[in-house]
């Protein structure tokens, strides 16, 4: 599914995908409805967890649904600021977190990039 409260994909893939009560959401970039971007990791952070919580928003999920994310980073310096921006999203919310460097990214201007996994529904 394509999102209809933030930028649309940039490629031939789903934005979401809900299986078997989990919802999949692809990674997440820092670009807005227009695809501009921030030249700084915190505008792009805030960009990039605004995008999945519109996704989410779209399943009719919040960031409280989400059990692991998955954050690449162009710079792993830039991991405590992508962590706070996260800290506001998130609030008292913890889910797993996996942070991997990678060599790049699509666009050579992104800093980072986010992918999620939420529960749909109790698993009990």
């Amino acid at each position: 599914m394509s999102t209809t409260r933030g930028p649309a994909p940039l490629g031939a893939y789903a934005q979401t995908i809900t299986a078997a009560g989990l919802c999949f959401v692809s990674g997440q970039v820092p670009v807005d409805d227009a695809g501009r971007h921030s030249e700084d990791v915190t505008g792009q952070a805030e960009q990039v967890f605004a995008n999945l919580a519109a996704c989410l928003a779209d399943e009719a999920l919040t960031m409280a649904d989400v059990v692991s994310i998955t954050t690449f980073l162009r710079d792993i310096a830039d991991g405590p600021t992508v962590s706070s921006v996260r800290g506001r999203f998130f609030g008292d919310h913890r889910p797993t977190s996996t942070v991997v460097e990678v060599s790049g990214l699509l666009d050579p201007a992104w800093r980072l990039e986010v992918q999620a996994i939420a529960v749909t529904r109790d698993q009990d």
